[in-house]
């Protein structure tokens, strides 16, 4: 990851902390594979205490979120630890597609046939979606879809802004949605999983 320019790069080019991601849901065409689990990884994406969303915090940055910040618009740590994602190369199960917006630093769905999304800081672009530039592939597992047991199921794709977030604590009525400041959609999601950065999946550190 460039913290520079913003651009997230995999940790095994950068800070050795590699890349990837899983499985499922919903918009676009559904790639499954059965290669073996995946155990290079990227760590530092967070949950927004504000919008639910997942964000990327390892550029010196907190974003941009659709729920606001009285300082910056920034996404708030909501003190659950780091998630990590798994790049497409690295194979196991999971969805691809799933790409990092250097606008926002949020993780988006790009395989809705060109659909953008919708990104809460469209102030850095002249286009209202999201921005794929500089991300990795990621590979996202969903609970009938994925490498093995463990993981926080209960993450969603949003149809309105192709975001990633958490749905676990008010089931269809959580977080908020950059496309129009309501709860996110999860109609058509898939139940993505996400997996801790002290997961039993991952090899002893140093990773």
């Amino acid at each position: 990851m460039t913290t520079s320019d913003l651009i997230p790069t995999p940790r095994r080019t950068l800070l050795r902390m590699a890349v990837g991601v899983g499985i499922a849901a919903a918009a676009g065409c559904l790639i499954m594979e059965n290669a073996a689990p995946a155990s290079a990884t990227q760590r530092l994406w967070k949950r927004c205490a504000r919008c639910s969303g997942l964000w990327f915090s390892g550029n010196n940055t907190r974003g941009g979120c659709p729920a606001g910040d009285i300082f910056d618009g920034g996404h708030h740590d909501d003190g659950t630890g780091d998630f990590i994602l798994k790049e497409d190369p690295d194979g196991g199960q999971g969805q691809s597609d799933w790409r990092w917006c250097r606008q926002c630093q949020g993780l988006w769905f790009e395989g809705n046939f060109g659909f953008q999304g919708i990104c809460p800081s469209p102030q850095f672009s002249e286009r209202p979606g999201h921005v794929a530039f500089g991300s990795g592939n990621y590979r996202l597992e969903d609970v009938t879809n994925r490498d093995g047991v463990g993981g926080l199921p209960k993450w969603r794709w949003c149809r309105k802004c192709s975001g990633l977030f958490y749905d676990g604590h008010t089931p269809a009525a959580s977080g908020v949605c950059p496309a129009d400041r309501q709860h996110h959609d999860i109609i058509g999601s898939g139940n993505y999983i996400l997996r801790a950065a002290d997961s039993t999946r991952l090899p002893s550190p140093p990773y």
